[in-house]
């Protein structure tokens, strides 16, 4: 089953732990990270997101993010990533 987790609109060190309590509730579980109202990403987030689909990934789970925002995407383009990079399964 896949979960379904509104992205909070300002993803930076403050938000931190709220995101990593939101994301171990779901864990053992497919997420689909909803970006739409993501303004602000910062590095801490960013690698909290990455870790959490590496480690899904290799129980055998997805964490894919859709409808990033516009500055979702810029913030993403920064660090030298693209939404793309959370489709499917890490290699």
């Amino acid at each position: 089953m896949t979960k379904q987790v509104a992205l909070e609109t300002k993803l930076d060190s403050a938000a931190v732990d709220k995101l990593r309590t939101i994301l171990l509730a779901e864990q053992g579980d497919d997420i689909t990270l909803d970006g739409s109202g993501v303004q602000q990403i910062g590095g801490m987030c960013l690698e909290l997101l990455m870790s959490v689909r590496h480690l899904w990934g290799a129980a055998g789970h997805d964490v894919t993010i859709e409808n990033p925002s516009e500055q979702m995407l810029d913030d993403l383009g920064r660090f030298g990533l693209t939404a793309e990079d959370f489709q499917g399964r890490p290699a």
